[in-house]
């Protein structure tokens, strides 16, 4: 999973999205699956709003070596 946001690479801690300016507020909680596109969410330490952006995982691959 890749979350990014306006602002640059977004850090995601134990399932919450961590924001990049105070480095401390959860900003959204994500799931493997999650798939989020412009997801304003404001901090709740720094009161900064946060574009939010995650994209799909990579799917698994089903190839195997013989």
């Amino acid at each position: 999973m890749k979350a990014y946001s306006e602002r640059g690479k977004l850090a995601i801690k134990n399932g919450w999205v961590i924001c990049p300016m105070c480095g401390k507020g959860k900003i959204l909680k994500v799931n493997p699956d999650t798939i989020v596109h412009h997801l304003p969410r404001p901090c709740k330490r720094c009161r900064q709003e946060i574009i939010v952006n995650i994209e799909a995982p990579e799917p698994a691959s089903e190839e195997t070596s013989a």
